[in-house]
């Protein structure tokens, strides 16, 4: 069923508030309990089989109308005025931070976690979308789940920057706009559908239709709408239906349903709703003076602006804190580290515990090396018992006792018996070499762990995750498949403290010249010669220094297929100088302007200047 109460204006568009979401949720409530309550007979499976595990989702809060209005005023009353450094879309997890000078505002978008909260002052992570601006006000779209962040720019051209939250399940995303036509520069979910934001187009903006937006319903209104129904079911679907601000969260307390569906509860009812529009639409001046409510709901606890009739309720300051501490409660975490690395350190640290179960599998499995060397010891001493072809025999062992001994049939009894001793070396350099590998394998579980808790726990910064992150086939160290998003170039620092990017393969060589480096900086290249893009970090006018400008030239060669020559010719442009034909291959470009320097490859370059910061 749907509640659809919007329309479409010729300028802006419609988002029908679909209350479809709280109905489905009380439905996965029924099928929670459901699912609980088998849960707790204990899985059913067949004999020998593996355990049963069931996720059993959970319950959280939900936003209505009023709660965004209330978080609204919280906001606008924290953040007005603050300075932002820039937002960082955050599209793996579905999260928005807002970085301002002295405070972060968190947005959570995730299916099972709406929510926003004010956390600390952090710094920004690479990929931060700059704007010069200063917070005007947190606004709400009237009778909407639509938070609008108004930003007034400090410098520059384009009108005010809004960024605009929809907490509205299945739909829930943030859009970034800008000027008077609100038309759309970002956006974190990219979806389909006739309203779904498409950059560079206007943001389609809802507008209710529900009665009591612009003007509060009269009593006489208020009654005409749900008298022609006599029961609770039908009353909530005219409600939900027809009257602004109302939401599954409100609507019991709006028709007082613990008590008679008759005029008495009408009026009551009517009362409520003015105070809850006052809220909704900003114009409760008492408000922000008042108690914020955690409502205890059949969905689980959830934070509300108001005391609802019919609802047990504890108290809370504020109505930002209530949805922290229900968020907590629900198990939703906070981290400001980007989803790349945090999924990265998790495939590292599934990789480190499969690389740690595979060597204790190989131990266990590793034969007895004494055993093997007596049993060819006995075939050594009973070879003329031994017949050629013999897939087994059965000989007598040194103890008094017979012992039957597999053999190979296509080996001498000879050859099965050095078969045996081969295998017996095996064992035991393999007994002597695993312990250690598991040693390792076990610390580098610990480490990762610890530092994924400390991620999960906003605690680490990405620097650290990106130092014991492996090499994939664009970068990082080591050799494991299971990488993480790396940059596509190794960096090192010449003897003058200048910055030296080398491209990692033919792909990242692109990445590196057209993405990852200024118009001014130096590139360079063994010439005639397959190798890596080498970009020495350099903003100025004048020519780099010599040395450092040699060191580079020698990364070049030391990264190219030359890297054994006496002598390596490396060309060095301006990266400005530097393009890419149409069609061209990975890898593939064009110089102009280009100089050469010969250099002599020094292998011990590589590590005096590794990068070590």
């Amino acid at each position: 069923m749907e509640f659809a109460h919007t329309r479409l204006p010729a300028d802006f568009g419609v988002l029908s508030v679909n209350w479809l979401g709280c109905v489905r949720g009380s439905l996965g409530l029924i099928v929670h309990k459901l699912t609980a309550a088998k849960a707790s007979r204990g899985p059913t499976k067949r004999p020998g089989a593996p355990p049963v595990l069931r996720y059993l989702p959970s319950m959280t809060m939900r936003w209505d109308p009023i709660l965004t209005a209330a978080v609204a005023a919280e906001l606008n009353d924290a953040l007005s005025g603050a300075r932002l450094k820039g937002i960082f879309l955050d599209h793996g997890a579905g999260t928005l931070h807002a970085y301002f000078r002295e405070t972060t505002v968190f947005v959570d978008l995730g299916p099972s976690c709406l929510g926003v909260e004010i956390l600390g002052k952090a710094e920004p992570p690479e990929g931060i979308r700059t704007f010069p601006c200063t917070l005007s006000a947190v606004e709400q779209i009237p009778d909407e789940r639509v938070l609008v962040f108004v930003l007034r720019r400090i410098r520059g051209r384009g009108g005010a920057v809004r960024i605009v939250v929809e907490f509205v399940p299945g739909r829930s995303n943030a859009t970034v706009v800008e000027g008077e036509e609100w038309t759309v520069r970002h956006t974190l979910v990219r979806r389909s559908g006739a309203r779904a934001p498409q950059v560079g187009r206007p943001y389609r903006k809802p507008i209710s239709e529900r009665r009591g937006v612009d003007t509060p319903l009269s009593l006489q209104d208020w009654r005409e709408i749900l008298e022609p129904e006599n029961t609770l079911k039908a009353r909530t679907r005219l409600l939900l239906q027809g009257v602004a601000f109302t939401s599954p969260i409100n609507a019991p307390a709006l028709l007082c349903s613990d008590g008679p569906a008759g005029d008495a509860s009408l009026e009551t009812g009517y009362e409520l709703w003015l105070r809850l529009r006052a809220i909704g639409l900003g114009a409760d001046t008492e408000r922000s003076s008042e108690t914020a409510y955690i409502l205890e709901c059949e969905w689980g606890d959830q934070p509300y602006p108001a005391e609802l009739p019919g609802y047990g309720h504890r108290t809370s300051e504020t109505l930002l804190e209530a949805i922290e501490g229900v968020r907590r409660a629900d198990g939703a975490e906070v981290s400001l580290t980007p989803s790349r690395w945090t999924n990265a350190l998790e495939g590292s640290l599934r990789a480190a515990r499969k690389k740690r179960g595979k060597l204790e599998r190989e131990l266990g499995a590793t034969p007895d090396p004494k055993t093997l060397r007596v049993q060819g010891d006995m075939l050594l001493a009973h070879l003329h018992l031994v017949r050629k072809g013999a897939a087994d025999v059965t000989l007598p062992g040194f103890e008094g006792t017979s012992e039957t001994i597999v053999l190979d049939p296509a080996l001498s009894p000879q050859g099965n018996a050095e078969r045996f001793y081969d295998r017996a070396g095996r064992a035991e350099r393999a007994r002597a070499r695993l312990p250690a590998l598991i040693r390792e394998a076990e610390s580098r579980v610990a480490e990762l762990s610890k530092l994924l808790d400390r991620v999960q726990a906003g605690e680490a910064s990405t620097d650290e995750i990106r130092e014991v992150l492996p090499e994939s086939g664009t970068g990082g160290r080591g050799t494991t498949s299971g990488a993480g998003p790396t940059l596509p170039y190794r960096r090192y620092w010449t003897s003058g403290g200048l910055e030296v990017r080398v491209g990692r393969g033919s792909k990242a060589n692109d990445q590196l010249t057209f993405k990852h480096c200024a118009p001014n900086d130096i590139w360079l290249h063994a010439r005639h010669s397959a190798g890596a893009h080498v970009v020495l970090r350099w903003t100025r006018a004048e020519r780099p220094p010599a040395r450092d400008l040699e060191q580079a030239a020698n990364l070049a060669a030391l990264h190219s297929k030359a890297r054994t020559s006496g002598s390596v010719p490396v060309d060095w442009t301006r990266r400005k100088y530097v393009r890419k034909p149409r069609k061209a291959p990975p890898g593939s470009v064009q110089l102009d302007r280009a100089k050469t320097l010969f250099v002599a490859p020094d292998p011990s370059l590589l590590d005096r200047l590794k990068d070590r910061k």
